[in-house]
């Protein structure tokens, strides 16, 4: 979510989690890159712990989000973030095989809508946790021209 190591808060004995911002029930969780961090992979990690809560919390928990109503079907819902995410990934990957892009290029690979100047900060820093999770991957390599990152294809 927006915090830096957020913690989850699973109550195993009365079977129900509250999720904070990892976990919302309509949305996705906002996963970028940070300014102090612009190494980090966020976007890794954030499945990472995906994959550890549909391994260690049982789907039938009571989901307790930051936003919105709590809700059931945790591993749907995780199941469903998860993929949406490797779908954007995927597009994205494609779209560079076909073209070098910077950072805001991606947008419509990973946006269902067309980006503001008020919403700029958080879709570049969403896009940039996109482009090192290929990068990660080994999918991309970003290269540098005239001052801009340019994402190519791994060759």
């Amino acid at each position: 979510g927006h915090s830096p190591e957020h913690a989850g808060l699973w109550n195993e004995d009365e079977a129900w989690l509250l999720s904070g911002d990892q976990v919302l029930p309509r949305i996705g969780s906002t996963v970028s890159v940070k300014v102090g961090e612009p190494d980090a992979d966020p976007l890794g990690e954030w499945l990472d712990s995906i994959d550890k809560l549909l391994a260690t919390v049982p789907a039938d928990v009571i989901t307790c989000p930051a936003h919105g109503e709590p809700f059931k079907g945790l591993h749907t819902r995780l199941m469903a973030l998860r993929d949406e995410h490797r779908m954007r990934l995927y597009k994205l990957a494609e779209a560079i095989s076909e073209q070098p892009m910077r950072a805001v290029d991606s947008f419509p690979y990973l946006f269902n809508r067309q980006i503001t100047d008020e919403h700029l900060h958080l879709a570049t820093g969403e896009a940039l946790a996109h482009l090192k999770r290929l990068q990660v991957e080994g999918r991309i390599r970003p290269e540098l021209h005239d001052g801009v990152i340019y994402y190519h294809p791994a060759v």
